[in-house]
């Protein structure tokens, strides 16, 4: 009898590989998985609504940048992110690099030097986007601004760091904000353009 996946779940495997063994498995993968410190967990499929606000954010992202000739480069979650102190390899659901990415070893799919990641809120992972990924992210010298969209809301919060790398959140509710990212030049997202077609509660 066939029975329905469990989407969400998050796979994490009990025997330590190398990175080496982890990318050629990875090569070769249906499913999209990540590296933390030797072990491999299994990435969840996402939602309708979560893929949506993902790509409606590299959209809006790529617009303004079109629009005003800045070089920046805006990715999704195809391409990992090298965490090197916490020898993690993991996907963001989109990025944005300043000018000119730089490639882990050469890998074409990785990339060492993200300074904006985008991360879509889903119910078994929220909290640990909130504290522990963005506790790691924040150990990559290049980053400097974190986004957070709910998928259950409309609501935005964007971690901005400061000179004195101290860091501020700002919250953004409701069809009337713009959620503004200052490090990319000031980059509007309007919450009525990214959360357009989707039933959700304002």
């Amino acid at each position: 009898m066939l029975t329905k996946p469990i989407r969400r779940k998050v796979l994490l495997s009990t025997q330590k590989v190398s990175i080496e063994d982890y990318f050629r498995a990875e090569d070769k993968a249906i499913h999209k998985h990540e590296y933390h410190n030797g072990l491999i967990k299994r990435m969840a499929g996402g939602t309708f609504n979560h893929d949506n606000l993902a790509g409606k954010a590299i959209t809006l992202i790529n617009l303004f940048l079109e629009e005003n000739d800045l070089s920046y480069l805006v990715n999704g979650s195809d391409t990992k992110i090298r965490i090197e102190q916490y020898n993690k390899f993991v996907y963001p659901d989109a990025v944005v690099i300043c000018e000119k990415p730089e490639f882990y070893q050469n890998r074409k799919d990785t990339i060492i030097n993200p300074l904006l990641i985008v991360e879509v809120l889903s119910d078994s992972t929220k909290e640990y986007d909130r504290t522990l990924k963005y506790e790691y992210y924040r150990t990559i010298p290049s980053f400097k601004e974190y986004v957070l969209v709910h998928q259950d809301t409309k609501h935005v919060s964007v971690y901005t760091k400061q000179t004195d790398n101290t860091w501020i959140v700002r919250d953004y509710d409701g069809d009337d904000a713009t959620a503004i990212l200052y490090a990319i030049q000031e980059c509007p997202l309007p919450l009525k353009r990214l959360y357009r077609g989707l039933e959700i509660d304002a």
